[in-house]
């Protein structure tokens, strides 16, 4: 009887008044923990090492790039049978073709034909060869002499730059 008394009267008073003094601090607990998963999650993203990803994931996490870049209606075409196009992108009202080459020799004439086949199938704008690596000087210059924007590893981490800055 005595050990209820002293519960009512003391112990449960003193509870909820040390619940409410701290219910303040876990909210901010909380939030601070949201905030650190988001940004861990955001630094995983930044932090891929593309050089060691396959093709397939390669595709996948520049097609995340480009959303994290502000282009809209991105969409990874299917594997086989892509006419030369793994992204189709839009930005400020210009389409993109984009063809990944996820390699670590250089990037020769070859894909440049494809993503401009692959712009004109699919009826963009803009064919783009986007690469984790560099391009041969004939693929530089066929991609300007025919329209082809040639995006290369340089490219590809000043994407990467900008995208860490939008997320801030």
């Amino acid at each position: 009887m005595l050990l209820k008394i002293f519960y009512y009267l003391v112990a449960a008073p003193v509870l909820f008044l040390l619940r409410v003094l701290f219910w303040p601090f876990k909210m901010l607990f909380r939030v601070v923990k949201w905030l650190l998963v988001k940004s861990g999650e955001y630094r995983q993203f930044r932090k891929a090492d593309f050089d060691k990803m396959d093709g397939w994931e390669f595709e996948e996490y520049v097609a995340e790039l480009f959303v994290r870049n502000g282009f809209s209606h991105v969409e990874v075409t299917k594997g086989s049978g892509d006419q030369g196009t793994d992204i189709l992108a839009d930005k400020d009202g210009v389409s993109y073709a984009v063809q990944c080459k996820h390699y670590t020799s250089k990037i020769s004439n070859k894909a440049v034909q494809e993503a401009y086949a692959g712009a004109r199938f699919y009826g963009c704008d803009v064919p783009v060869v986007l690469t984790n690596s560099y391009f041969f000087p004939s693929a530089l210059e066929l991609g300007d002499e025919i329209g082809v924007e040639l995006w290369d590893r340089e490219e590809l981490k000043r994407l990467i730059r900008m995208a860490e800055r939008k997320k801030k």
